[in-house]
């Protein structure tokens, strides 16, 4: 994923758990409205044409209150602690995919 594509990406995220509309989001954060439609649409293509690669996700307990979850993508294994920065997961998580 380019770093155009993560940029954009990552506003799609923050306007969807924004909870307001597109166009008061844009307005809010003065991006482009026409920006965010174009990218919306090309994001929504690419998740039309393509297959969903399932992870596997197992959750392991530690002593103490604490859990996290480990997410296993072929040899690499992402651990994730419920404090966990969502939009630096969301990140990471999209950098894997793409990469």
């Amino acid at each position: 994923m380019s770093d155009k594509q993560l940029e954009w990406h990552t506003r799609m995220d923050q306007w969807g758990e924004s909870g307001l509309s597109m166009a008061a989001w844009c307005r809010q954060e003065n991006i482009n409205i026409h920006q965010m439609y174009y990218w919306k649409r090309k994001f929504d293509q690419q998740t039309d044409n393509s297959t969903i690669d399932w992870l596997d996700i197992s959750q392991s307990s530690y002593i103490g209150d604490s859990s996290s979850i480990i997410i296993k993508i072929d040899k690499l294994l992402v651990e994730v602690n419920p404090q966990v920065d969502r939009q630096l997961l969301s990140d990471v998580l999209h950098l894997l995919k793409y990469q």
